[in-house]
């Protein structure tokens, strides 16, 4: 026979003593309580256990792990260099990420409209002011990341950001094997003769200012164009002085005589008057010996310009009689 209680309930043992077993009782049904012994033939040892805990757990039983500053359920964090520096992250911390330039510098700021909110997506748009730096988005002093490939930022992983890779990052390193999709490339339009850039740098792609990529020494609006009468004895006579800080480039020399009167011609760059042979860097020199039936002269159309070596000098002209001349030159001017 069972009495029957809340929960628990006791057991008529006939001729025995009754006793009560420990139920849960729901909706009418009895849940048994009872204790796990282990599974030794004959054995009575509990397993055990405890309110708080529940059971335990041999964990002598469990895979051995990697050697080092391993932990259950825990991933060590290091600074990518020495296993010895452990990054720790306290609790409901964010993870921060070291985002850095081609040169391993943190980036702590990106062009954009501003703004460091969760939601604020136009707050990095290409090409506009840059932002100033944003707290919260950046570990204090985040580890130097140092492939030069990498480019990124310090940033908290419950925000959200776009990131626009430099071409660095997406380039195949010269003679590497080609791999990828291809890629339309742009250039830079110029109208001017660009600045010289150091050995072994990065330099733009060059185009005119119609979009045709530059195969050749200069766009037309470099041209410059000198022109040049003489009916005496000249003496360094100056045929094309260049702008402060410039150099010439002479694409295309005419030199022609005419009258009665021959001579000997040389045209030269130099800063001064002076001509020596073997010190001045010559352009032209040459004898014409004009008459009432011949005119001679000199048409010189050069693939590959004359570049003067000596930053202002002057194209000039000397000759030893009064030789009637017409010069023209067409070039461009340069910074060195």
């Amino acid at each position: 026979m069972v009495r029957t209680t809340a929960d628990n309930k006791t057991i008529d043992n006939g001729t025995l003593t009754d006793f009560t077993a420990a139920t849960d009782e729901i909706a009418g049904v009895d849940y048994q309580y009872v204790k796990l012994v282990d599974g030794t033939a004959d054995s009575t040892a509990k397993i055990p256990g405890d309110a708080t805990n529940g059971l335990d757990v041999d964990v002598t039983r469990l895979p051995a792990l990697v050697a080092g500053s391993a932990n259950i359920g825990k991933i060590q964090l290091t600074d990518g260099t020495s296993d010895a520096t452990v990054r720790n992250l306290a609790a409901n911390d964010a993870l921060n990420v070291a985002i850095v330039d081609g040169a391993g510098n943190q980036v702590t700021s990106f062009a954009g409209s501003g703004g460091t909110s969760s939601t604020d997506n136009s707050a990095f748009t290409a090409g506009t002011t840059p932002d100033t730096t944003m707290a919260g988005f950046y570990q204090a002093t985040p580890s130097a990341v140092t492939d030069g490939r990498s480019a990124a930022v310090g940033m908290n992983v419950n925000r959200h950001m776009r990131i626009e890779l430099a071409s660095s990052v997406l380039d195949t390193d010269h003679d590497a094997v080609d791999s990828g999709q291809p890629v339309k490339i742009g250039g830079k339009a110029l109208s001017a003769v660009p600045t010289l850039v150091a050995t072994g740098d990065r330099t733009n792609a060059h185009f005119d200012t119609m979009g045709r990529q530059l195969t050749s020494h200069m766009d037309p609006g470099w041209q410059v164009w000198k022109s040049a009468n003489y009916t005496s004895p000249q003496t360094g006579a100056v045929v094309w002085d260049p702008a402060a800080g410039k150099r010439i480039a002479i694409t295309h020399l005419q030199v022609n005589s005419y009258g009665t009167t021959a001579g000997r011609i040389i045209l030269f760059f130099n800063t001064t008057t002076t001509y020596t042979e073997g010190t001045h860097q010559p352009v032209f020199k040459g004898k014409h010996s004009p008459s009432s039936t011949a005119t001679p002269g000199a048409l010189v159309p050069l693939a590959t310009p004359i570049f003067s070596a000596t930053t202002d000098a002057e194209l000039r002209c000397t000759t030893d009689a009064a030789i009637s001349l017409d010069i023209v030159a067409y070039g461009y001017e340069w910074t060195p």
